[in-house]
């Protein structure tokens, strides 16, 4: 019966807001419909929105002209079609900081509180936490030709782990955004990435209670990932550093086409062909295609 409520509310909640196009206040309803429309999230605290919001934004002609974010009937349009868009209540900062300060890097923490634009992913995770000038982070324009993803490809990972936090669905979605970083815009690839870190560290703290067979292979598979990511945050020598510490180490079965995966694209990056023509033929088909995107 809950669960019919929720639905016809969060219906009635979506027919509202595509007839006013104003801003909608429940930061739990803004992630349900979020998930739904394969969209981000748009938020702003309360506290900010109580006052003039100017932010820039281009004109037909590319000319940065400034526009009021709540009152613009166009621009409140503008956002809906690319967010949805949420007035987060100060009355919910308290449980979501618990979630936030002294877990996230202090980059994580500084946009968290401060009041910018953020935008977040279906399950309230920021993607835009890296610091900008104060014109980027104010400037519509640019967040919405960067930060506008279509989640889409990231389902069903997100819809999983929105309905059930453990090991498995924050390991899935974690490196489905690892390889969602791959084929990202480079001037968002480290966004993604340290989305990716969040669901990744995540993962690993649900590991260390729980007691699976093979929690060993698990924890070398979270280990790799790291190393994937500096390949991806283009750091082939520190990959390699790294890659060298498992010389005398047993990989295990499960982790033996990433670890292929991973000395194949780092030998390739460095340019030492014969080095990587050595763990070619371990690499699967697939994950070859991938290797002129990181590499590139």
């Amino acid at each position: 019966m809950k669960k019919i409520v929720l639905v016809f509310l969060l219906i009635v909640v979506t027919i509202n807001a595509s007839i006013s196009q104003e801003w909608l206040t429940s930061f739990e309803l803004a992630k349900r419909l979020a998930l739904s429309k394969n969209k981000m999230i748009l938020a702003v605290w309360e506290d900010a929105a109580y006052y003039s919001y100017p932010v820039a934004i281009k004109d037909s002609n590319g000319k940065f002209k400034v526009v009021e974010l709540f009152t613009n009937d166009s621009i409140k349009e503008l956002v809906w079609d690319y967010f949805v868009p949420v007035i987060i209540p100060e009355s919910s900062y308290d449980k979501l900081a618990k979630e936030v300060v002294g877990k996230r890097s202090l980059n994580y923490e500084e946009r968290f509180n401060d009041d910018n634009l953020k935008v977040m992913d279906p399950n309230g995770f920021i993607l835009n936490a890296s610091p900008q000038d104060y014109f980027m982070d104010q400037n519509l324009s640019f967040i919405i030709k960067n930060y506008a993803l279509n989640t889409s490809t990231l389902n069903p990972e997100l819809g999983i782990y929105f309905e059930d936090k453990n090991f498995s669905t924050a390991f899935r979605l974690g490196v489905k955004y690892q390889e969602a970083a791959i084929y990202a815009k480079q001037n968002i690839k480290k966004d993604i990435i340290n989305l990716s870190d969040i669901y990744l560290e995540e993962a690993r703290v649900f590991l260390a209670n729980t007691d699976l067979d093979n929690k060993n292979a698990l924890v070398q598979k979270l280990d790799l990932l790291v190393i994937k990511k500096e390949l991806l945050l283009g750091k082939p020598k520190k990959a390699r550093r790294l890659l060298k510490k498992y010389k005398d180490q047993k990989i295990h079965d499960i982790n033996a086409s990433l670890f292929a995966f991973l000395n194949y694209t780092t030998f390739t990056y460095l340019k030492k062909i014969d080095e990587a023509l050595l763990w070619r033929d371990q690499v699967q088909q697939i994950d070859l295609k991938k290797v002129k995107f990181i590499v590139n």
